[in-house]
């Protein structure tokens, strides 16, 4: 068995739980996850608000970023966190932003490297100028071997999409 997917199924567990219900927005979505999810809230689809991803457990990120002028402090959630809410055994996210942009990112990129979905910066809601709503964050100046193209190009900003992919050998 591939380690990561030996990773991804120690980390979710032998069994999946059964299926527990995802309520539904109640203000503007903010995020819509497809693919493989057990867990929804509309038809194929589980779709959240502001207030329901700052439901899942929240991690922080202080670092320096190409994108903007010195040191910040991002808040948000892993994908860790929001597969195990929605039942998935992805381990490939496909990650699409209001513009149209995609990039995918494997599961692995949250387990070993840290990244977050940010939807604060220094403690105020990342807009859409401001590169948010939600942009996916690694912590730059904690790993060297981070600061590379191929995970800025993972650092999508204006998240709105994601798609969970299960890769299989």
């Amino acid at each position: 068995m591939h380690p990561l997917y030996l990773l991804v199924f120690l980390f979710f567990g032998l069994s999946s739980t059964s299926s527990y219900a995802l309520e539904k927005p109640n203000s503007r979505i903010m995020l819509t996850v497809s693919g493989v999810i057990k867990t929804t809230n509309s038809e194929q689809y589980a779709t959240f608000d502001m207030a329901m991803l700052q439901a899942l457990p929240q991690y922080v990120i202080t670092t320096h970023n190409p994108w903007t002028k010195g040191i910040h402090t991002y808040q948000g959630f892993s994908a860790i966190d929001l597969l195990k809410r929605l039942e998935s055994q992805g381990t490939l996210l496909k990650v699409t932003a209001l513009n149209e942009y995609m990039t995918e990112i494997p599961l692995s990129d949250f387990i070993e490297n840290g990244a977050i979905f940010a939807t604060h910066q220094d403690g105020k809601p990342m807009s859409v100028r401001g590169l948010g709503p939600i942009m996916v964050i690694y912590p730059f100046d904690e790993r060297e071997e981070l600061k590379s193209e191929v995970f800025y190009g993972r650092s999508i900003w204006q998240v709105d999409r994601i798609k969970l992919i299960a890769l299989t050998e």
